[in-house]
């Protein structure tokens, strides 16, 4: 069992220095905070029938609702040259557990089919979360499927759009599985403690006004190394829960009151874990609607990346591996330490290491971390690869860390 620290080990940074920062898993966090039991949570507004029109992302009627316009998407961006446009969405609702496999199983059959549908969709008793790429001509139909869908309609906003565009998926894969990986039961009247949405131009003004402002970034460390807001402070963290317990740890240290922003990529992780910390009893939890990625549309709208807060590129859990908000790279290669903020995963598939790699560098190991092993099979087809599968030569929380297994700019075989 890993040993807990006193205090949660943090990165502030003020402006966009090169910072060859540990990498992290997306729900695997070292555990770094000795805290004491959680205060009891505030009572929330329970389950009702009625509506709160004011919520972007939490509907808490179970009466159906009426649907909204097929056209609330528009206008709808450039696609890439392929012809697919990239998207996310989120909603917390209350799905009957006996429909939520039923539902699950429409999406995959019926997306797929006929709407052309590809990505990762999470389906559970508390809602949907979806990050997909379809054909832009499918879009509006998309969003009529969602209208025509008794359990969806009305309870799903407008799509995040993605900053670039292109097939991010190879397939669609529809889970059911809870939205987050909280560490822990998830209801919807925790979740009703929503905390404050700011726009991205208001938390721009929010953020420029107050510089000493506690800003946490509520995602991995891997996504923070090659983009951040300044200022912004990362738990180096390997689960959500203990990124949690990190944070509740700063805020008691300011005060309940004390006002609290959170970003993360689309905004779902912070929905969750705003809502968590009002129910536990701070009051001032400020987040940013959309995430970075709507962050980064507004900053391509003013036409002034240099005005942007946010520094670098917006990592995504796809194919496309991250997406520019600035021109600014963070980062170094792994390999060699030559400035670079691409990520590749190694090409030997049972090693999948995710790191930062440059394109001498991929050329160099053949896109591999570098060991022998790895670059012998590299050269195998991926039918041989597949036919002589093996079990994943990393455990998740060193597949992430690159520092772990990179040594000298080779990587090292188990």
């Amino acid at each position: 069992m890993l040993m807990r620290r006193a205090l949660p080990v943090l990165r502030r940074v003020t402006a966009a220095p090169r910072v060859p920062v540990a990498a992290a898993a997306f729900w695997i966090r070292l555990p770094v905070v000795v805290r004491s039991a959680a205060p009891p949570r505030h009572p929330g507004p329970a389950y009702s029938t009625q509506q709160q029109p004011s919520s972007p992302y939490y509907h808490n009627t179970p009466a159906p609702l009426d649907a909204q316009p097929t056209d609330m998407d528009a206008p709808y961006p450039d696609p890439g040259a392929d012809g697919f446009v990239t998207a996310s969405f989120y909603s917390f609702f209350a799905i009957p557990e006996p429909q939520v496999g039923a539902l699950r199983g429409q999406i995959q059959l019926e997306w797929a089919r006929d709407l052309g549908v590809v990505g990762r969709v999470y389906v559970c008793a508390q809602g949907i979360n979806a990050q997909l790429s379809v054909p832009v001509d499918n879009a509006r139909a998309l969003r009529a499927w969602l209208e025509a869908a008794p359990a969806l309609r009305g309870r799903v906003g407008p799509f995040n759009w993605a900053l670039d565009h292109s097939r991010a998926f190879r397939a669609l894969h529809v889970r059911a599985r809870p939205l987050v990986a909280a560490g822990g039961e998830l209801s919807l009247d925790t979740l009703a403690h929503e905390p404050e949405y700011l726009t991205p131009a208001a938390w721009d003004r929010a953020l420029r006004s107050d510089r000493d402002a506690l800003v946490v970034d509520m995602r991995n460390t891997y996504e923070f190394r090659i983009g951040r807001f300044e200022g912004a402070v990362c738990p180096d963290v390997d689960t959500f829960r203990d990124e949690l317990a990190a944070v509740r740890a700063m805020c008691e240290q300011r005060g309940r009151d004390a006002p609290v922003y959170m970003y993360c990529t689309g905004g779902i992780r912070c929905s969750v874990a705003g809502a968590m910390l009002r129910a536990d009893g701070f009051t001032s939890v400020k987040t940013l609607q959309g995430g970075v990625v709507a962050y980064g549309r507004h900053v391509r709208d003013s036409a002034s990346q240099a005005s942007s807060l946010f520094v670098g590129k917006n990592f995504t859990f796809d194919k496309r591996r991250g997406e520019t908000v600035t021109p600014a790279v963070l980062a170094t290669c792994d390999q060699c330490g030559a400035e670079c903020d691409t990520y590749a995963n190694c090409a030997n598939i049972n090693c999948d290491l995710l790191f930062i790699q440059c394109p001498s560098c991929a050329e160099k190991h053949r896109r591999t971390c570098g060991s022998a092993q790895c670059i012998e099979r590299a050269q195998l087809s991926h039918e041989e690869l597949i036919k002589d599968r093996r079990p994943p030569k990393w455990p998740h929380r060193e597949r992430v860390r690159p520092e772990l297994v990179i040594q000298n700019g080779i990587g090292r075989d188990p």
